[in-house]
């Protein structure tokens, strides 16, 4: 066997394991994510959040200086924020009829994987068209992957130690 077929094989034998390894390792348990942000001109803090497939996210968000939005297309809400108020106006876009409620967090269930942006939805400034940010949803497969990758090394080294004994280059 050459040098390009001895590759082939040992990458077919990582890929295969990495794959099998994370086909094989169930999702983890869905969490409940306790998240505090806070909102200012004109960002939020923190601006990227990350959450697993099925957590039950709720979110806590305050206002540091104006009245600001939090809206998220992804999860059908969009929330009025205001400076010194423990309360969010909560409304559901795509239920145009149902009146807004005041909530002390907002609660949704991550329920899809990807990024998804959120942006203010109340105008608070010059900037205020970059207040931006970024809901990562994984789907908590990572252990499976990274013992399989495990696996396919462990075997890759193997397969060449044991050509080498063969004395076959």
């Amino acid at each position: 066997m050459n040098k390009r077929a001895t590759g082939a094989a040992v990458f077919l034998v990582l890929g295969a394991s990495a794959v099998g390894g994370m086909l094989l390792q169930p999702s983890a348990p869905p969490q409940e994510r306790r998240i505090k942000m806070t909102a200012r001109q004109y960002a939020f803090d923190p601006p990227v959040l990350r959450v697993n497939k099925g957590d039950t996210v709720r979110l806590r968000v305050t206002s540091l200086d104006v009245i600001h939005g939090l809206y998220m297309e992804a999860f059908d809400f969009n929330a009025l924020i205001i400076p010194d108020s423990p309360y969010l106006e909560l409304s559901h876009p795509s239920r145009p009829d149902e009146p807004a409620e005041k909530v002390e967090e907002i609660v949704f269930v991550a329920d899809k994987t990807g990024k998804f942006r959120y942006r203010c939805s109340h105008t608070c400034g010059s900037m205020h068209p970059f207040m931006q940010g970024e809901l990562v949803v994984a789907p908590n497969r990572l252990l499976g992957g990274g013992v399989g990758g495990l696996v396919g090394l462990l075997l890759a080294a193997a397969f060449t130690a044991l050509r080498r004994d063969r004395g076959i280059p």
